[in-house]
């Protein structure tokens, strides 16, 4: 999701996002985000002009995202999880129903895949300042 809002508002946009769910979460309160690779931006971008438009006045990027979310955004902690360490060892091993599977293969396009079949980009979980 915070990759096509970023290619259809820039980077106002995104700022704009990452301001309301901080001010939207409780003290405490976390926020899980899948920052998806830059390569991955430039696929969608060529949808429509305005996403290549977007695309080209693009700023920040996705690596820049952890420094962003705790610096101006106002996050306090950060921590990087991989997508396995993300699902509860009795659910990661346990067999899931098996997902449609459209032209694009089981996930859709730019899925990279693990050994158990999840996306193999770090998850970042940011944790908002207070009691």
């Amino acid at each position: 999701t915070s990759k096509w809002v970023h290619l259809h508002f820039g980077d106002e946009g995104l700022k704009c996002l990452f301001r309301r769910v901080h001010a939207a979460l409780r003290p405490g309160g976390l926020f899980l985000l899948e920052p998806q690779p830059w390569s991955s931006y430039r696929k969608n971008a060529g949808l429509a002009p305005h996403l290549l438009r977007n695309y080209g006045a693009i700023q920040i990027k996705p690596p820049q995202f952890r420094e962003l979310l705790l610096g101006e955004i106002g996050f306090a902690t950060c921590e990087e999880l991989s997508a396995a360490a993300a699902v509860p060892p009795a659910t990661a091993a346990a067999p899931a129903a098996a997902p449609a599977v459209g032209a694009h293969g089981a996930r859709g396009p730019g899925f990279a895949q693990g050994a158990r079949g999840g996306a193999k980009r770090p998850l970042l979980l940011f944790r908002k300042g207070g009691v």
